[in-house]
Order: C-alpha cells, then structure tokens, then sequence
C-alpha cells in the first residue's frame, strides 16, 4: 500500500467510525428521552417474548451508546458490534415487512418524524452494515489534519443520513395523508 493510500484510509475511516457513532448515538438518545414509547415499538415487531421486551427497551439503548463510544475508542471490536446491531435491526424489519406489517414504526430514533417499515429502512441498515465492517478496518494514526478531515467527513455522513432520514419520513407522511385523502398514491 502506498504512502498516499495510507493517508486518505485514515480520515475515511475516522470519518466512517464519527458517522456512525452519532447515528448510535442519536438512537440511543431519542430511545431514551421516550422509553415508554420504545417499549411499546419493540412490542409491535412481536419478535420476542414479552417477558424479554421490559428489559431490552433499556437495555438496547444503552448497548448503542456502548457501541458509539466503543467506536471512537476500539473501532476494530466495536465495529463488529454495530455491524451486528444493523443486521439484527435490518432482519427484524424484514420480517416484519415480509409478514405484511408496514404500519408500525421502525423505532430508529423515536423522533417527530417517526418512519414507517419500509425496504429502504432495511437496505439503509445493509449499507450501514458494510460501513460498520469498513470500521473495522485497520489504519495509521491519523495526523492532526486528516484527524479534522476525517471528523469533519464523519459529521457530514452524519449530517447526510440524518437529512435522508427526515425525507424518507416526509415522504411517507405524504403518501400515508394522500391515502387517507382518498387519493391512490
């Protein structure tokens, strides 16, 4: 591998790691703030038995917080984690999605804009899974440049998956209001 390859692997991955640590981290934060309301999201997938439901509505958050941090710090053991985490969260949704239940709410965020189960839900987690193993991936300490470089990348990844995110869930508002209408979308 050449001198330049190792100088652009560095910030790309950093800025992979950032970007997906604030999109665990945010998660984790929005599940959090209305953990009523995620329990009862978790419920709705009806993947596990209830008894198991109480203790994974905290106990998931909390993992996702570990997984952020973990990132920034051990991203060559917490990658693998994220990774599996997207691929837990993209099967449960595609069972869902394959059993008929589009109606209830991913739990992503638990935000304002909550979304809908959709295949786009569940191909955005496949490419954060990809991502997530890319982590993994050994690379140079970074200078203090490609450092900046690679946080300022990971915010806008961050930045960017957040601004999908709201348009997938406007979208399916808009469409979820023109049936209601009357109006065959």
């Amino acid at each position: 591998m050449s001198v330049q390859s190792l100088d652009l692997a560095a910030p790309l991955l950093l800025a992979v790691r950032i970007g997906i640590a604030c999109i665990f981290l945010t998660a984790a934060v929005g599940k959090l703030r209305h953990l009523t309301v995620f329990e009862g999201v978790l419920a709705n997938y009806r993947l596990l038995p209830r008894w198991a439901v109480a203790p994974l509505h905290v106990l998931l958050p909390l993992a996702e917080i570990a997984v952020a941090v973990s990132l920034l710090i051990v991203p060559q053991v917490a990658a693998p984690s994220a990774a599996l985490l997207l691929l837990v969260f993209a099967a449960a949704m595609a069972v869902n999605l394959r059993r008929g239940r589009r109606d209830i709410d991913c739990g992503c965020h638990q935000s304002a804009l909550r979304q809908r189960l959709s295949w786009t839900l569940v191909w955005r987690n496949t490419v954060l899974v990809l991502l997530a193993l890319a982590a993994a991936l050994p690379a140079a300490q970074p200078s203090t440049s490609a450092w900046l470089t690679g946080a300022g990348a990971g915010v806008c990844l961050f930045a960017l998956y957040s601004t999908m995110n709201s348009l997938w869930a406007l979208g399916s508002v808009s469409r979820h209001r023109i049936r209601i209408a009357g109006v065959s979308s």
